[in-house]
């Protein structure tokens, strides 16, 4: 908090109400990711892809490393003329 704060409560009490509540909103509202497809895992040596973290199947080595995901195609909206 800071001076400007207390003064802006003192000065505007119905603006920092409304900033209050626009800060509590903010901090309760869950943040989640965009769905997607779920995480697949491409192994460095072999170049093996699988869902599973950790150990390569084909290898037998921990070299399994995150693929990166597609871009998510926009969605398709009216068309303009």
């Amino acid at each position: 908090m800071s001076i400007i704060y207390t003064l802006n409560k003192l000065v505007d009490p119905i603006t920092a109400r409304a900033q209050d509540a626009e800060r509590q909103r903010k901090r309760e509202q869950p943040q989640r990711e965009a769905e997607g497809e779920p995480p697949r895992y491409r192994c460095r040596v072999c170049g093996l892809e699988a869902p599973e973290r950790g150990y390569c199947p084909a290898c037998l080595a921990d070299t399994m490393e995150p693929v990166a995901r597609r871009p998510v195609p926009p969605a398709d909206g009216p068309d303009e003329p």
